[in-house]
């Protein structure tokens, strides 16, 4: 029982780092990536396209 327990809270605990640091960085890496180019890119693309997607799983973690 405890073990089910603990295992559900690291999980919380892992997302709930993990989620904003990764959100944070292809943020930085996109916005990098479009001065050095001077604008959007297919990669910064992807970056801005991680960076929502762990936006809304954050928002859905909050309720």
């Amino acid at each position: 029982m405890w073990v089910l327990i603990l295992r559900r809270v690291r999980l919380f605990l892992m997302i709930a780092v993990l989620l904003p640091v990764v959100s944070s960085l292809s943020r930085r890496m996109a916005e990098r990536l479009e001065r050095r180019a001077a604008g959007p890119t297919f990669g910064s693309r992807g970056l801005r396209t991680i960076e929502g997607v762990a936006g809304r799983a954050r928002s859905a973690l909050r309720r």
